[in-house]
């Protein structure tokens, strides 16, 4: 099914207030995928192996009905990146938003690694890119570690990655620095020491110890098919624990058994901190800040004035808002809990310190100032631009900290902020209308306007892009495709979120740009193919996974051509 098909058969929403030029001539509107999310070929051509193949191998881990058509196919990206280059240029698109896997450049990780068969894939694309003029923002880690640097030395786990990271951006900044204007070094790194390094069996690699009480037994549901729902409780503290959340899996067949840290050589881990997980978290949230200084450092060093690009990072947060707004300690503690997720990296980005409410509140020897100190002047004032990811908003409450006694593992993360979660205020109105398959999305446009100015007012308004924003669908296996790619409540969705970005432009916040998650349906991390981010939709049983824009799409056409 063709756009015209779409816009005669369906007829599209009004874009309401939004004009095209209300954003500027300079403005980018594009849409946003990762590499292990859609290319495929994960043993093509030379590829090493990620975190994610690992965590994700289907025979050893997942229930085969979880990981339908498996990650190692993805959308099969990596064989039709023409076509899916075409659609967005039909669509209007003038940027694109996309990741690099580490892992097909370095095979090992390694500089020594190098794999030409995957520099030739990716110059591939920024050409057919370049051809239709869709400008490249080139993100150089979206989650999928090289499994040979996690065997070796646990990965973000220790210091030595940031080098072998710059090692590897300055391969890709050597080999596509020419048509990429725009890096992003790495996405969403909360997202990856929190879920990867607190949540037990939750994200790649895996390593944290807290199981997650949203997917505590006591809350599963049997279904007819014999599989598991997680059923959200209000104003359960645990159901919001993992802030974008939209890696959260509702269905799951079996437990996921990780395997114990390998080691290159006889020395075994330091198991200092293996009884206390949120340390992994901090060590990691440093680290990726290392990572990122360095490659950046290199960049504004070696390459930046040639190629005259620009250099930054995709945070996420969600917007928080006091439980009870006539309550002072409410409102100090959205204010924590803003400083805990977005404030954890940008403080030590822009003024190379930590907020001082996670100073005050971590448990102590948990955060390590002395290494930031130490590392300021690589991390500090390293990016020419932030990336925000916002998709949703919740009340938070006051709450007196309290750690539990004993040796069972705790998630310090959220007793340090001394906070409570809630989906409803203390006059019983809802933070927004739940939305998307997996229910963790409370819709609340404003929240991206009241993230933009808070991050204006308290970094000196950075340059920034909106590199994340959407929600998603149920994989509905018995829907007919015409009610599949009828999205009418993603169109609202965007609309609203993009009429208060427009507003936020209005009152002199520097946004320019907004990319919306996500192109195609794709693997969307633990909840599988389960879950539909994409504005176009991608037929998972069709041989060739064939692709059909939906109503989104046809209203982003609409909405850029005025």
């Amino acid at each position: 099914m063709d756009f015209p098909a779409i816009a005669s058969s369906m007829g599209i929403p009004a874009a309401g207030f939004l004009r095209r030029e209300d954003f500027g001539k300079d403005f980018y509107f594009g849409s946003a995928t990762s590499a292990f999310q859609i290319e495929g070929a994960s043993d093509k051509d030379g590829r090493g192996k990620s975190v994610w193949d690992e965590f994700a191998d289907d025979e050893k881990r997942h229930g085969k009905s979880l990981f339908h058509p498996y990650p190692e196919d993805a959308i099969c990206h990596y064989e039709r990146y023409e076509e899916d280059v075409e659609i967005m240029k039909k669509i209007g698109f003038n940027s694109y938003r996309f990741s690099i896997s580490w892992s097909r450049i370095l095979p090992t990780g390694k500089k020594d690694s190098l794999n030409q068969k995957g520099i030739d894939f990716y110059k591939k694309l920024l050409k057919k890119l370049e051809e239709q003029k869709i400008e490249p923002f080139v993100t150089l880690l979206h989650f999928d570690v090289p499994q040979e640097l996690e065997n070796e030395y646990r990965g973000f786990l220790d210091r030595n990655i940031a080098d072998d990271f710059r090692d590897y951006a300055d391969i890709c900044f050597r080999e596509f620095g020419e048509q990429v204007k725009y890096w992003i070094t790495i996405n969403e790194p909360w997202s990856y020491a929190y879920g990867g390094y607190v949540l037990k069996d939750f994200l790649a690699p895996g390593l944290g110890q807290v199981k997650d009480k949203f997917v505590g037994d006591e809350k599963a549901v049997t279904n007819s098919d014999g599989s598991i729902s997680y059923l959200e409780k209000e104003n359960d503290d645990y159901a919001f624990l993992f802030v974008p959340c939209r890696y959260r899996t509702l269905t799951v067949t079996i437990s996921i058994k990780n395997p114990s840290p390998k080691c290159s050589n006889s020395e075994p881990y330091d198991q200092s901190i293996s009884d206390d997980p949120f340390k992994y978290a901090y060590t990691v949230a440093h680290n990726q800040l290392l990572a990122h200084g360095k490659a950046a450092k290199l960049y504004k060093e070696k390459y930046q004035r040639e190629q005259k690009g620009k250099i930054g990072i995709t945070l996420v947060t969600r917007w928080f808002e006091p439980y009870d707004c006539d309550s002072q300690k409410d409102r100090d503690a959205a204010k924590r809990a803003l400083d805990f997720s977005l404030g954890w990296f940008m403080h030590p980005l822009i003024y190379g310190e930590y907020p001082k409410s996670m100073c005050r509140n971590v448990k102590e020897g948990h955060l390590p100032v002395a290494d930031l100190a130490e590392d300021k002047s690589i991390i500090k004032d390293s990016c020419d631009f932030i990336g925000l990811n916002y998709y949703t908003a919740v009340y938070v409450s006051h709450r007196k900290r309290k750690y539990a006694s004993g040796s069972k593992p705790e998630n310090n993360y959220v007793i340090d902020q001394k906070i409570k979660h809630h989906v409803k205020n203390s006059k019983g109105n809802s933070i927004g209308k739940q939305q998307g398959a997996l229910g963790w999305i409370h819709g609340y446009p404003k929240g991206i306007m009241d993230l933009l100015l808070h991050v204006k007012r308290e970094y000196n308004n950075p340059l920034i892009y909106i590199t994340e924003n959407g929600f998603d669908d149920p994989d509905d296996h018995s829907a007919k495709l015409w009610d599949s790619i009828y999205d009418h409540e993603r169109v609202s969705f965007l609309h609203d979120h993009l009429s208060f970005v427009k507003e936020a432009k209005r009152q002199h916040v520097n946004v320019q740009g907004y990319f919306v998650w996500s192109l195609l349906d794709n693997f969307e991390w633990k909840a599988g193919f389960t879950s539909r981010f994409g504005i176009t939709y991608v037929d998972y049983d069709s041989e060739k996974q064939e692709r059909h824009p939906k109503l989104s799409a046809a209203w982003f056409k609409s909405l850029l051509e005025n």
